[in-house]
C-alpha cells in the first residue's frame, strides 16, 4: 500500500488513511484528555510537515498524520495534534473499497482443478460437491501432515496444511471450491481416459523443460511423459474470457531484445509528451510554465518512477483548476501516444514490408505460446473457464494453427489492407488486416488494443500499460 501525502484516487487527491482500531481508540482517548470535544469523525491525514503536538511521541514510525475533525462532507477542521505511525498500523486508504485477495481466489480454484482429479470430492444427494464437508475434511487433515498427491513445478508435494491455508486466505472459498470441482470434471473429460503420470499446480515454475512463459496454471503429465496444460479463468456474465497479455509498453518491446524497435517506441513516448505539452494553453500560466520547463527525456521508462515528478506537475495544474491526472494532461498524452503508436504499427518500410507490425505480432506469439528463439518441452494448453452454477468450459488456444501461422509468418505479401481505427479520445483502438493464406482462403483479422495507466494513486510514469485480448480471426 502506498502511504504518501501525494496519494490520489482516480486523479483526485486523497491523503487520508484508515488505521488500526487500537490506534484510533488510543488517539481518541488522548484527545479527550486534551479536552478536545465534538469530534464528529476523526480522520488521519498524511502530511510531510505536521503542525502542533505529537500525541504519541514514543512511536518510532516514519509516517506523520495530522489529526482532522470531519464536521460535514465538505467541512473539516485540522486539530493542533498529530501522530507518527509505523506501516503496519495503517490499514488502508480512507474512502477506498476493500478489495478481495484475487490471488488467493485464483490459487484455490486452480489448485482444486487437479486436486479433485487425484483425490475425488464429497458429494451431496444431487451429486454436487458438498462444500461444507470438504472444508471440514481438509481442516482435520492438515494436522496429520499428509500430502495431497499434487506437485508444484519445483517437484514439491503439497500438504493438506498448505491446502487449508490457501482456502483460509480466500474471501470467496465456497465459490472457488465449486469452480475447482467443475474444472476437474471438464479436465477429466478433455483427457478422455488418457493415463495420468503426475498432476501439477504451477503458479511459479513449470515442470520439466516446459517454458516459464507457458500460461498454464495447472499441468498434467501423461504416462508417455508428454504435458498438457490448462490456463484457468473465472468468467462472469458478459466477461471476455480470452487470455490477456499485460505489461507496460517498453517491457513489451523488450521481450524479443530488438534494441532498434525499443528505441523507436521510447522516441514515440517522448514525442507524444511533447505534443501534449504544446496543447497546454499559455493562459493557464502555472500549468503552462511547469510543463514547458519539464524535461520528459530525463524520466525513466517506467510505470511508476515519475510519481513525485508528476505530483509536482499536478500541483501547478491545480492552481489553474486543471486536473493533470485526467483531461488536464494525462488524456492528451495517452491519446497522442495511441495515435502515434497506431501509425507506427501500420507504417510500411516500402511498398510491401511491415517490419514494425511483424515485430509486434512476434511479441504476441511470445506471450501466447513461447519465445520463438528457444526450444522447450511441448505443453499445448487450453483456456479453462469456470463459472458459478454452470459446467466449466474449455477453449482451444495453443493448438490454433492459423493463429500461430499469422503471428510468426515473415511473408509481407500475404498481409493486405493493414490499418488502425481510433476515435481519438478513448483508451482503446483496433488494428485490422487481411491475411491471404491462399488467393481463395482469406482471413479477416482484428487486434483490439488498450493502452492506459494502471498505477494506484494516479498516473506515475510515462510507460503506459498495454493490453490485447489477442488476435481475433473473424
Amino acid at each position: 500500500m502506498t502511504v504518501s501525502p501525494d496519494y490520489s484516487m482516480k486523479g483526485v487527491s486523497n491523503p487520508y488513511y484508515t488505521v488500526e482500531v487500537s490506534v484510533s481508540n488510543s488517539v481518541k482517548a488522548k484527545l479527550k484528555i486534551k479536552k478536545i470535544k465534538n469530534v464528529k469523525e476523526l480522520l488521519f491525514k498524511c502530511v510531510k510537515k505536521p503542525n502542533g503536538e505529537n500525541i504519541n511521541p514514543t512511536s518510532k514510525g516514519k509516517f506523520n498524520f495530522q489529526l482532522v475533525n470531519k464536521i460535514t462532507s465538505t467541512k473539516e477542521l485540522s486539530l493542533p495534534y498529530y501522530v507518527t505511525l509505523i506501516s503496519k498500523q495503517i490499514t488502508g486508504h480512507y474512502g477506498a473499497t476493500t478489495r478481495k485477495d484475487s490471488t488467493a481466489s485464483s490459487n484455490v480454484n486452480e489448485y482444486l482443478t487437479v486436486f479433485f482429479i487425484k483425490n475425488g470430492a464429497p458429494l451431496d444427494k444431487q451429486r454436487n460437491i458438498d462444500i461444507k464437508t470438504f472444508m471440514e475434511t481438509i481442516s482435520k487433515a492438515q494436522f496429520k501432515n499428509t500430502t495431497t498427491g499434487i506437485y508444484t513445478g519445483e517437484e514439491e508435494e503439497i500438504t493438506f496444511g498448505q491446502l487449508n491455508l490457501l482456502v483460509d486466505k480466500d474471501e470467496s472459498p465456497e465459490r472457488d471450491i465449486e469452480i475447482g470441482y467443475n474444472n476437474a470434471i471438464a479436465v477429466k473429460k478433455d483427457l478422455a481416459g488418457s493415463k495420468i503420470k503426475k498432476l501439477y499446480w504451477t503458479p511459479r515454475k513449470k515442470p520439466g523443460n516446459v517454458s516459464p512463459k507457458n500460461p498454464s496454471d495447472v499441468v498434467v503429465q501423461l504416462e508417455n511423459k508428454s504435458y498438457v496444460g490448462y490456463s484457468n479463468k473465472i468468467a462472469g456474465p458478459g466477461e471476455d474470457v480470452t487470455p490477456k497479455f499485460n505489461t507496460n509498453i517498453t517491457a513489451y518491446y523488450s521481450k524479443l531484445e530488438d534494441s532498434k524497435q525499443l528505441k523507436n517506441i521510447e522516441k514515440i513516448i517522448d514525442k507524444s509528451w511533447t505534443q501534449s505539452a504544446n496543447m497546454v494553453l499559455p493562459k493557464n500560466k502555472n500549468a503552462y510554465g511547469a510543463i514547458q520547463s519539464f524535461d520528459i527525456s530525463k524520466e525513466l521508462f517506467s510505470e511508476s518512477a515519475s510519481k513525485q515528478a508528476f505530483s509536482n506537475l499536478s500541483k501547478s495544474f491545480s492552481k489553474d483548476k486543471l486536473n493533470f491526472y485526467a483531461d488536464g494532461f494525462y488524456y492528451l498524452f495517452r491519446n497522442n501516444l495511441i495515435e502515434n503508436f497506431g501509425k507506427y504499427l501500420t507504417a510500411k518500410k516500402n511498398q510491401s514490408e511491415f517490419e514494425n507490425f511483424k515485430y509486434f505480432l512476434k511479441t504476441i506469439y511470445f506471450y501466447t505460446y513461447d519465445d520463438p528463439r528457444q526450444k522447450f518441452d511441448s505443453c499445448p494448453y487450453k483456456l479453462l473457464v469456470g463459472r458459478v452454477g454452470q459446467p466449466s468450459t474449455l477453449k482451444s488456444v495453443s493448438d490454433n494453427k492459423n493463429l500461430q501461422e499469422i503471428l510468426i509468418n515473415d511473408n509481407d505479401k500475404i498481409i493486405k489492407d493493414l490499418s488502425y481505427t481510433y476515435d481519438g479520445n478513448s483508451q482503446s483502438f483496433s488494428i485490422t488486416f487481411k491475411y491471404f493464406k491462399t488467393a481463395k482462403d482469406i482471413l479477416n483479422i482484428v487486434i483490439p488494443i488498450t493502452m492506459r495507466t494502471r498505477a494506484s494513486g494516479g498516473w506515475s510514469g510515462k510507460s503506459l500499460y498495454i493490453n490485447t485480448p489477442g488476435v481475433k480471426i473473424i
